[in-house]
């Protein structure tokens, strides 16, 4: 959703936002984003992978094999019980995380947990990003803007932060909800 809103996040340094080929591969031919996302395919050309991600050095090789032997022995959530299981674009992006000592931005809460808990990366919610785009003046709230966040909830994406909330209302003089 944040690509709709700010289409260049990938291109513009002034965003600080970074993908990889798996996951520009995932956003574009996963059947679940065509279902869910149909407007993806409008912003293709603007989900360009970072290029220090291409050449995957022996550090970052060493750093997803031991995210894959995590996963295959079994690691528990401790915050819910449960085994993580981490689809193979998960483990990339986690890898590319400890690798290059990057923040993710997801809602997916295995994937946060996971790097949270076994690594202590840290994870910014979509929310949290706006709000630093907007107070950084890198981007101006307005209507337009404000009609892909009520699609949020109307789609009923994950929920974020209630700081975030409170921060964004504060920031825009828009509601969140």
């Amino acid at each position: 959703m944040l690509i709709r809103i700010a289409p260049d996040m990938f291109i513009d340094a002034k965003y600080e936002c970074l993908t990889a080929t798996e996951v520009r591969k995932e956003i574009l031919q996963t059947q679940k984003f065509k279902d869910q996302y149909p407007w993806r395919i409008d912003y293709k050309s603007n989900i360009i992978p970072n290029n220090s991600f291409i050449n995957k050095d022996v550090n970052f090789q060493t750093t997803l094999d031991v995210i894959k032997n995590k996963i295959y022995v079994g690691t528990i959530n401790r915050l819910t019980g449960r085994f993580f299981d981490l689809s193979r674009v998960d483990r990339f992006v986690a890898a590319y995380a400890v690798n290059y000592n990057l923040q993710i931005s997801s809602t997916d809460r295995g994937l946060i947990d996971f790097l949270n808990q076994e690594f202590d990366t840290k994870n910014k919610y979509p929310l949290e990003i706006i709000n630093m785009w907007v107070e950084k003046k890198i981007l101006t709230w307005n209507d337009e803007r404000h009609k892909i966040i009520e699609e949020w909830i109307v789609n009923k994406e994950p929920e974020q932060p209630q700081s975030a909330v409170h921060k964004f209302n504060k920031l825009t003089g828009y509601s969140f909800k």
